[in-house]
């Protein structure tokens, strides 16, 4: 929505009155959140400034709490800001957060990690890629994706049932060709690997994700996967991070928070329908969340 300087004024008074009264009104903060996306919400940051002279950031992290905290002043801080930040603390310190570092990575497409790079830079001055590539292992099928797909480099090859034979043939007999499977997924277009994986479905009698969860496995089943689910729509990788962090052995906040800051404006729209494959948005966000980070959620993912 293409919001008057004036909006962002009168969103900046909200989350004042928000946090003026006895007890943070959590809902009419949220209520901000949801009609902007996350570029507004800098604007909105910036009317505080103009407004009151602090920093909203500092105000929210004051005025609420928990994993609802770490939404709303994420939702604030600046996409690749925020985006930059989770890196180095993905890989920052004693013991990688593979899991984390692996959606991160994967999630951004060749516009955004370009930004992100300029981000990481500006933040930390140091090189994103060398940190990410420091830090993980060298040989790995997974990191080697990571690697490649922070270069992504997309073209139409015009030649989606002979890239699906490619693939097909990755994965067939003993040991996997796992090159061909880091090539094409980082070079397809998403509208040619749309072709190639349904093509592969038809001819093969199986579907492509099929495939990967039975060639690969660990870290390296969780960063194919991801990257076949975001190259079919960012939604879907989206649906994908938020099923695998309520459904394993404990949920993976961090994961469900740096997902819905950084994606729900762009993906929520699609994600309660996607989400089906997957099983049912509201019924899973409420089965493993409570409070004020369970409404969130399901606000945010439009899953009420």
């Amino acid at each position: 929505m293409n919001y008057q300087p004036q909006q962002f004024v009168i969103f900046a008074n909200e989350i004042h009155q928000a946090c003026r009264r006895f007890g943070t009104d959590e809902q009419r903060i949220l209520n901000v959140i949801l009609q902007c996306s996350m570029e507004d919400l800098q604007q909105v940051s910036r009317a505080y400034y103009a407004s009151y002279g602090k920093s909203i950031t500092r105000l929210l992290e004051k005025e609420t709490s928990g994993k609802f905290r770490d939404i709303v002043v994420g939702s604030f801080e600046g996409r690749y800001k925020y985006w930059a930040r989770k890196i180095r603390e993905a890989v920052k310190g004693a013991g990688t957060d593979e899991k984390a570092l692996i959606e991160l990575v994967i999630m951004g497409d060749a516009d955004d990690w370009l930004q992100i790079t300029e981000e990481y830079f500006n933040a930390f001055t140091r090189n994103v890629v060398e940190d990410i590539s420091d830090d993980i292992a060298k040989k790995a099928d997974w990191a080697r994706l990571l690697r490649g797909w922070i270069f992504q480099m997309r073209y139409p090859r015009g030649q989606p049932e002979r890239d699906a034979e490619e693939l097909y043939k990755a994965a067939k007999g003993a040991g996997t060709d796992e090159d061909t499977f880091i090539r094409l997924f980082c070079t397809s277009t998403r509208e040619e690997f749309a072709q190639i994986a349904r093509i592969y479905q038809e001819k093969y009698n199986k579907s492509l994700r099929q495939t990967i969860i039975k060639e690969f496995s660990g870290k390296s089943e969780k960063a194919f996967l991801l990257a076949h689910d975001c190259l079919l729509s960012p939604a879907r990788g989206c649906c994908w991070i938020i099923n695998d962090s309520i459904k394993g052995l404990g949920t993976r906040d961090r994961s469900l928070v740096n997902v819905t800051v950084l994606f729900r404006d762009k993906c929520s729209s699609e994600a309660r329908q996607v989400y089906q494959d997957f099983g049912n948005l509201a019924k899973d966000i409420r089965g493993d969340t409570s409070g004020w980070y369970e409404k969130a959620l399901l606000l945010l993912w439009q899953a009420q």
